[in-house]
């Protein structure tokens, strides 16, 4: 009786035992759950999934080449006036002094386009690029940033129209600007930065708004206005500017040029 009485104690603790592991099993299994739903979703960027939307798991090797990513990188992040901005529209206060701490670099070299017009380049692109060239407008040679802006004008643009009627070169169109003293920022500024930018509804107009600093202190800046068009959204299709107008700190209307 003993021996049984032994049995029987055993077979309640085995159960016993079996209880508390099937508890602890589950308590397990809903603290792993927990961890699961506290866990942070992962966001996928839609550039990723489409960039291997057309892969191959037959292919030895697939790769991305560096032309491909800059492409699509740029295509993402320029594909809005507002991303261009953002992009080029210059860092904040504490980046510039952080940025300037024991920074012994020299000046980037002015490197004059190859391709002008340049069917690569964004309106914004084509905006800073034309800033750029009338900023060293004689580098490399006289009168080269003069002859990026008349390859840069469409041709419905007063520049245009000057260069078909009455025979306008580079060097008398510089003479012209610089006798005003207000368009003389073109050729003297000593920064751009891209204040506005818009597209129309069509994508086929552009308006943006640069300002150049023309001294040290925060006020010393001119604004410049660019209206700027495309016949579409072809490999071959440039942006050209159609017009650009300086709006002098304090003054809202000036004639175009």
């Amino acid at each position: 009786d003993d021996d049984d009485d032994d049995d029987d104690d055993d077979e309640d603790d085995d159960q016993k035992f079996d209880e508390e592991t099937v508890r602890d099993n589950a308590n397990d299994s809903d603290d792993e759950e927990e961890g699961y739903d506290d866990e942070e979703e992962i966001n996928i960027p839609d550039g990723a999934i489409k960039a291997f939307t057309d892969f191959d798991e037959t292919a030895d090797n697939v790769t991305l080449t560096n032309e491909e990513v800059y492409s699509a990188l740029k295509e993402r992040v320029l594909e809005s006036a507002g991303a261009f901005i953002d992009l080029v529209g210059g860092a904040d206060d504490d980046d510039d002094k952080d940025d300037g701490e024991g920074d012994t670099t020299s000046p980037k070299v002015y490197v004059t386009p190859k391709t002008v017009p340049d069917s690569g380049l964004t309106a914004g692109e084509v905006v800073t690029t034309v800033l750029d060239a009338l900023c060293n407008n004689d580098t490399p040679t006289s009168d080269r940033g003069i002859e990026v802006l008349f390859g840069y004008s469409s041709p419905g643009s007063i520049i245009s129209q000057a260069i078909k009627v009455e025979g306008m070169t580079p060097l008398e169109y510089g003479e012209f600007l610089k006798e005003d003293i207000e368009y003389q920022v073109l050729f003297d500024h000593t920064e751009v930065i891209i204040d506005k930018g818009d597209y129309s509804f069509d994508k086929k107009k552009s308006f943006f708004t640069a300002r150049l600093r023309i001294g040290d202190g925060p006020l010393d800046f001119t604004s410049v206005n660019f209206i700027l068009s495309t016949n579409g959204q072809e490999e071959d299709d440039c942006w050209l500017i159609d017009s650009l107008l300086i709006r002098p700190e304090g003054m809202r209307r000036r004639r175009r040029r």
